[in-house]
């Protein structure tokens, strides 16, 4: 029998998103009506260049970006108006809210939305521990999501696309739960189309689910579809915008790793299993820190 997409959210709960949404986004409105920088300033004026740019026609364009592209760092080229962001981060889910951000074409609404967002997947987390526990302890681990560190900080730094993260991550987990089939591969694509490393976290629900033995053929989908994405649009798509994948981020991120000045991200994948102790060993030091990170 197909299940109801009902969920019933208990008064406290509700509380809590209340709270949270209005602390978050109004703290966040006050430090920029403050002109208060923060160490994402940056970045909040490159997405709301990108999202000008979006309800204008001229999509994914950053001039911002260009300053940071390879073409700029590496080679010393002055940077573009028409530079296309796809070659740095492929982010097409944020098409979803150019409408939103239509109504009222500045930077707070982008803070407001980054708010909302959270706000709203701390709900459907809520939604998500219910399957299995009881209203009281789902409200704790609501109120627990809300007053996270993890959470909070990067909720009241400028917007950043990650921030959809938490919602379609925890809605693509109840939609396992319930069964809601359609809801669940609409999601999912959704999170690939968060950015182009978000396919991790899918290929995670699909090995669970092959490991748990739970639903292996959906879970062997989920990992080749989202390895194959990842590996196809970091090599393939995202190089036809720009060069930076490789000549910048992999280098960047992954630079013990591999010789040279370029790499793809086969050849980090490569570098990364040919080194294994080098990997266990970034991993888990400096160990001090990494633990206080873990707490």
């Amino acid at each position: 029998m197909r299940k109801r997409l009902r969920i019933d959210i208990t008064r406290s709960a509700i509380a809590a998103a209340v709270i949270f949404f209005v602390l978050t986004s109004g703290f966040m409105l006050h430090r920029f009506y403050s002109f208060y920088h923060s160490y994402s300033s940056f970045d909040q004026g490159i997405f709301n260049q990108v999202f000008w740019n979006g309800i204008h026609g001229r999509f994914f364009q950053s001039s911002l970006s260009s300053y940071l592209s390879s073409a700029v760092l590496h080679d010393g080229n002055l940077p573009t108006v028409f530079y296309h962001r796809l070659g740095q981060h492929f982010t097409p889910a944020l098409f979803l809210w150019l409408p939103i951000y239509a109504l009222s074409p500045s930077s707070p609404t982008l803070l407001v939305l980054q708010a909302a967002l959270m706000t709203a997947a701390g709900l459907v987390l809520y939604a998500l521990a219910r399957v299995y526990l009881s209203p009281q302890l789902s409200t704790m681990i609501t109120v627990s999501f809300y007053a996270a560190n993890v959470v909070i900080g990067p909720t009241l730094a400028n917007f950043h696309d990650s921030c959809q993260l938490p919602l379609y991550m925890f809605g693509l987990l109840l939609a396992l739960e319930k069964r809601w089939w359609w809801l669940f591969a609409g999601l999912a694509v959704l999170l690939l189309g968060v950015r182009e490393d978000s396919g991790i976290l899918l290929f995670s629900v699909g090995f669970y689910l092959v490991l748990s033995r739970r639903y292996p053929r959906i879970g062997l989908i989920l990992c080749t579809l989202s390895f194959g994405y990842m590996l196809v649009l970091t090599n393939l798509v995202m190089p036809l915008f720009s060069d930076d994948i490789s000549r910048r981020f992999m280098i960047e991120q992954f630079g013990g790793y591999i010789e040279g000045s370029e790499a793809s991200t086969l050849d980090v994948i490569w570098a990364l299993l040919s080194n294994p102790w080098l990997l266990i060993k970034e991993i888990f030091t400096p160990f001090g820190r990494t633990i206080q990170y873990l707490l």
